[in-house]
């Protein structure tokens, strides 16, 4: 496969952080508001970001990625959309093929801005659909039904989108695999471009946490984790799915999502908005969690960085495997070389020889991955290399 059939780039990208919702739902820990009543006065500190960043690094080579996450970004307006799309192309040089992801959910509000998306130049949906199980929707706050879910990727179709991805959640309090299956045998059905399939994480400060913390709510044995994520492999793989990153699958090596992979590549990026991260020239900054602070500190032309930092070499180099090793191409060993001054093989010979023999990751003559079985348990396995 060579890299030309992939969608991989190593152009820098761009990120957008919408922070509005109309619902927080209780597993999510992203920044978000249900209050959008700041919404005008946002869109225009973000632009005044923009700007204010591009004047501060004046950047040279061309972004081919711009990436609206949030949040629910299809809740802005669609004059909005193009308000903020105009600012970026008047300050960062933007390539012809950039790939324009906007997250949306299923909600019918949404359905009918569709094709103003389209129009707006907009290349490539995220649908944050989570499930195709109503009780399971409601469990996860979720304010579509399956119905809804079905009825907005159909109407994406009918927009023009010929780039959908579908996000999936899994192993949920109570669910079973068959009723996981059901759901996965649905996006099947409706023949996305890209699935992403997360397992469900109890994250610090959410209120699924707090349940969990009372014993309200119980998590998912590992074991049973483990199942969920096996099962996902095995159907998504053999109805023609790649499997090419821990959670994300794509129909071919050209669907893979350019923007995330940028993140998996330590490629250059800037984020803008509440609690967007950047990590440009060694360096990463991240901007403040809050909406009032952020309105604030842009009012008086002032970056709204919560810290900032240079990253060691050793910090660079951890980050480099960890990410690396959760897609399947796992590390390029010369280009660590390359990168580092040093042998990969050589600093991690014990780590890379246990793993092998327990059947987690495989070696060939330029590359070292994580098996099947190793991806099943990354985030476990990648803290050896710390």
């Amino acid at each position: 496969m060579r890299q030309t059939e992939q969608n991989i780039s190593f152009k820098p990208g761009l990120y957008l952080h919408i922070p509005f919702c109309e619902h927080k739902c209780a597993y999510c820990d992203f920044y978000s508001v249900t209050n959008r009543a700041q919404q005008a006065q946002f869109v225009d500190a973000l632009c005044n970001e923009i700007e204010l960043t591009a004047r501060q690094l004046a950047p040279q080579s061309s972004f081919d990625t711009i990436y609206f996450g949030g949040g629910t970004p299809s809740l802005l307006k669609t004059d909005q959309l193009r308000q903020i799309l105009k600012a970026l192309r008047s300050h960062f040089p933007i390539s012809d093929n950039c790939e324009i992801t906007l997250e949306m959910n299923p909600g019918a509000t949404e359905q009918k801005k569709l094709p103003a998306f389209k129009d707006l130049g907009i290349n490539r949906l995220s649908m944050g659909l989570q499930s195709f199980d109503d009780r399971q929707l409601k469990f996860l706050e979720r304010i579509h039904t399956a119905g809804q879910a079905v009825q907005a990727f159909e109407a994406a179709r009918r927009a023009g989108f010929d780039n959908i991805g579908l996000d999936l959640i899994f192993a949920l309090p109570g669910q079973s695999l068959p009723s996981w299956q059901k759901s996965l045998q649905q996006a099947v059905r409706l023949n996305p471009e890209h699935i992403s399939a997360y397992n469900l994480i109890f994250e610090p400060n959410t209120p699924f946490y707090r349940l969990l913390q009372q014993g309200k709510i119980r998590q998912q044995p590992e074991e049973e984790e483990l199942r969920f994520f096996n099962l996902t492999h095995r159907i998504l793989q053999e109805n023609g799915y790649l499997h090419y990153e821990v959670s994300n699958f794509a129909r071919q090596p050209a669907l893979f999502s350019r923007h995330n992979y940028k993140y998996w590549l330590h490629v250059p990026y800037l984020g803008f908005g509440p609690s967007a991260h950047s990590f440009w020239k060694g360096q990463r900054w991240g901007n403040v969690r809050s909406l009032t602070a952020y309105l604030k500190k842009l009012n008086k032309n002032e970056p709204p960085f919560a810290f900032k930092e240079k990253l060691s070499v050793q910090t660079l180099e951890f980050e480099h495997i960890f990410l690396r090793l959760r897609t399947y191409q796992g590390i390029d060993l010369a280009y660590f070389e390359k990168t580092f001054a040093r042998s990969f093989l050589d600093s991690y010979r014990k780590t890379i020889d246990d793993l092998i023999e327990s059947g987690f990751a495989r070696l060939t003559q330029n590359r070292f991955c994580l098996t099947q079985k190793g991806m099943a348990l990354a985030d476990e396995i990648l803290q050896r290399f710390a």
